[in-house]
């Protein structure tokens, strides 16, 4: 099953499209139009789309405010386009790998090598010859992290296959 994953931003987002083995596409400053486009040209084959759920502690200004509307902006074009979504919390994707404490960033960043080879050498590789991993950078490490939670979800909740 193939994920297209948002790590959502005020005016720029974290991009993933992932197979589960490998990545597909990655982008860590997608504007939303991009976003947008990629959901509905859906040239990477996404079956499914995840975006990151806005949550707020207390504190709500303009910047979580735009967010929360691309998130929704996220979901009315991935139901336009007939593809299933899923909004699942940062804290949610955080447990489900197994991230706790400080530095979760960092953190997922490791989780996503240690999935995908076991080194960076052997997850991201170098351009003669990528790895898995090659291309996410920044804010795609979040959408990388969104789009492994998502996809297990997804084949559970939908009965797939884990055919890659």
């Amino acid at each position: 099953m193939i994920v297209l994953a948002v790590d959502p931003g005020p005016t720029t987002n974290g991009v993933v499209v992932y197979d589960g083995a490998r990545v597909l596409y990655a982008s860590k400053n997608d504007t939303i139009a991009d976003v947008y486009a990629l959901i509905e040209d859906n040239a990477h084959g996404a079956e499914f789309v995840a975006c990151e759920r806005v949550q707020s502690y207390g504190i709500a200004g303009a910047s979580l405010l735009r967010t929360a509307e691309v998130y929704g902006g996220i979901q009315r074009t991935a139901e336009v386009a007939g593809l299933p979504f899923d909004g699942i919390y940062r804290r949610d994707v955080c447990n489900e790998l197994h991230v706790k404490g400080k530095g979760r960033d960092q953190q997922v960043r490791q989780r996503m090598i240690e999935m995908h080879g076991g080194s960076k050498a052997e997850a991201i590789g170098t351009k003669r010859a990528p790895g898995p991993l090659y291309g996410v950078t920044s804010h795609a490490w979040q959408a990388l992290g969104l789009a492994v939670v998502a996809r297990e979800r997804a084949l559970v909740d939908f009965g797939g296959t884990d055919d890659g």
